[in-house]
């Protein structure tokens, strides 16, 4: 663990800080591209990861507060709470980016399907490197286990002497394959909003399987997570998207 990579007094550079500042350049580059093979105004791409850094940032850090912080004890100190070292939440993040991402790209008349689909391989970019961040931060961390590679993360968030499942570094691989196979294909002929709802579709696939061995919040249903929930409902929604643009694709080539 590298929480801290250095200190100046009381001002601290983390690695957890670092390593979201690395995602979100990659992501951008990488969207950079196909803005750029798509022919889209690259001013909008820079509005766009604006928007995502506020909104992510932002919906990540409610969510972990909602799902770990009693509402009375955030009220009484709620800076200490949102200003506090780690504590943000994936799909938080997603979600407050995506609503400020779809906001900004409507207001700029461009197709929200086309900008998500160019977007697509840069989320699981970005997330497969911030997953790197909470390896080293140590939080995100799975169940006990007693398998070779298991760690223990005697300074985490929070901490534990258990050896568990680094189930960041799970992360962090199943993302990146995710990230090859959209960069891979995204060159083909299909209509849009097909890319990122196989994003959709691999991505959930991916949190829902690594959820079975992570300690995380449970859900209303016994024996899933409430992300499981979350990303059964984005695979659902990938999924139907999908069959959309498919059909959409086939009722072209009947009419040619």
């Amino acid at each position: 663990m590298y929480p801290e990579l250095f200190r100046i007094g009381d001002f601290v550079i983390s690695s957890f800080g670092v390593m979201v500042a690395i995602a979100f350049l990659a992501a951008y580059w990488v969207s950079s591209l196909e803005f750029n093979r798509k022919g889209l105004d690259e001013k909008l791409l820079g509005n766009i990861f604006v928007a995502a850094m506020v909104g992510g940032i932002v919906g990540a850090k409610i969510l972990y507060l909602f799902e770990n912080v009693p509402v009375s004890e955030v009220m009484r100190n709620p800076f200490s709470h949102l200003f506090s070292r780690g504590g943000l939440t994936f799909y938080g993040g997603f979600f407050g980016g995506a609503i400020l991402v779809c906001i900004v790209t409507l207001r700029s008349k461009t197709s929200l399907w086309t900008v998500m689909d160019c977007l697509a391989p840069s989320i699981a970019l970005g997330h497969s490197i911030g997953r790197i961040g909470c390896l080293l931060v140590g939080d995100d961390y799975g169940v006990p286990s007693d398998v070779p590679w298991a760690m223990a993360f005697p300074n985490g968030l929070p901490p534990t002497t258990e050896r568990v499942h680094p189930t960041q570094i799970y992360e962090a691989i199943l993302l990146g394959i995710v990230f090859f196979i959209l960069w891979k294909v995204r060159k083909r002929n299909m209509p849009d909003g097909w890319l990122f709802s196989l994003c959709l579709i691999l991505a959930g696939i991916e949190r829902f399987l690594v959820e079975f061995i992570r300690a995380t919040t449970p859900s209303p249903i016994p024996g899933l997570s409430l992300a499981q929930l979350i990303a059964l409902g984005l695979i659902i929604v990938g999924v139907i998207k999908l069959i959309q643009t498919i059909s959409s694709k086939v009722d072209m080539a009947k009419r040619h």
